[in-house]
């Protein structure tokens, strides 16, 4: 029982150092800014190529049920169809920019 409460205390005491620790031991140097996000915000489009992928891989895994050694069917009708496209997808964005 004392061991079980012991743990507990030991694995917050651990996580306590990790956020605090640092925060004490940094010098007062002061901030250069927030870092600019260099991707650019998703478009429309890529956000819905991105929800229609996933929901096509989700389909297709519980059609083909990889976890009953058909893993090779689905990686072939279920993943390689989302890499593919958006294979061509990046390579047409390259196409257009240069």
């Amino acid at each position: 029982m004392l061991a079980g409460i012991q743990e507990i205390f030991t694995i917050g005491f651990i996580i306590l150092c990790i956020f605090f620790v640092p925060r004490l031991v940094r010098d007062n140097q002061p901030r250069y800014g927030k870092i600019k996000n260099s991707g650019g915000k998703l478009s429309g489009k890529a956000r819905l190529g991105i929800v229609i992928s996933a929901m096509f891989t989700l389909i297709m895994m519980f059609i083909t049920k990889p976890w009953d050694n058909n893993l090779v069917l689905f990686l072939s009708i279920g993943v390689m169809p989302v890499v593919l496209g958006w294979a061509i997808v990046w390579v047409k964005a390259g196409f257009k920019k240069g």
